[in-house]
């Protein structure tokens, strides 16, 4: 059986596509006005790395990231896997984090913290850290005390693919991405497949949707059958252009009318 790689490793296996298919100066990410490449996203994660491993981040450590949807939650995470830790994923507005060795969230709220704030201003002198050599069967990273494996991304991808999402998509979610889905549709979904994805921390209104979809221009809403009901029960007058895909995850089939509203197909994995 093989021993560990650094070519098994979670974040090294995304960079790693990057360079094959010439994904580097493609945006990966929209937060805002900014726009952050594949690349970017690349190397940001290698620095963060570099940065938690100065902090005294070991391998099988676990590291609580508490932040709303943005690069430095990106980064934060593919860091932690980088160097082999688990990266454990809280809702930042959670009265108590997630038991860690170490976190990444506001202050006070850990006695073994990097900020937000702290993260981005050593970010530019940090060094590249190289990853970590694993098993594809190693931990990677955890959600509401449920553990994944390195591997486990990749076979949540190929789930996805018969959908045919391109390397031009804008992709939103509705699910947060600190959430189990919301992190395949916000992090994994783009970086396997070229495409881009919004981060977007603000509430999950149907307004906020549309002007989040009209804004950034999304082709593809990765939504939930629950906030499709609401759009059928609700009947809001607001637009979604430009969605050409909606793909509706959850238990429940979205009503048949919901369609109208989106203007697009509506597609259940």
């Amino acid at each position: 059986m093989p021993g560990p790689s650094p070519d098994a490793n979670l974040a090294e296996v995304l960079r790693q596509w990057t360079n094959a298919f010439g994904w580097s100066e493609r945006a990966a990410f929209l937060c805002g006005d900014d726009v952050y490449t594949h690349g970017e996203v690349h190397r940001g994660a290698a620095r963060v790395a570099s940065l938690l491993r100065a902090h005294g981040v070991a391998p099988s450590d676990r590291v609580a990231i508490a932040l709303p949807g943005s690069m430095e939650l990106v980064w934060s995470f593919l860091g932690a896997v980088r160097i082999g830790a688990i990266a454990v994923l809280a809702d930042p507005d959670a009265s108590a984090l997630p038991s860690a060795a170490f976190a990444v969230c506001t202050p006070g709220r850990h006695p073994h913290t990097i900020t937000p704030v702290e993260l981005i201003a050593a970010l530019p002198a940090a060094a590249f850290a190289d990853p970590y050599p694993v098993l594809p069967e190693a931990p990677a990273y955890g959600q509401h005390a449920t553990t994944y494996a390195h591997r486990d991304p990749e076979e949540s991808y190929l789930a996805m693919e018969p959908f045919g999402l391109r390397e031009n998509d804008v992709l939103f979610s509705v699910s947060k991405t600190y959430d189990p889905v919301g992190l395949r549709n916000t992090i994994f979904l783009p970086l396997f497949t070229g495409s881009c994805a919004v981060l977007d921390s603000r509430q999950r209104s149907i307004p906020l949707v549309a002007e989040g979809v009209r804004r950034h221009r999304a082709s593809v809403l990765l939504s939930t059958s629950a906030f499709l009901g609401r759009l059928a029960a609700e009947r809001p007058e607001g637009d979604f252009a430009p969605l050409r895909l909606a793909v509706s995850q959850g238990a429940t089939p979205p009503p048949s009318r919901v369609e109208q509203w989106l203007g697009c197909p509506v597609v259940t994995p």
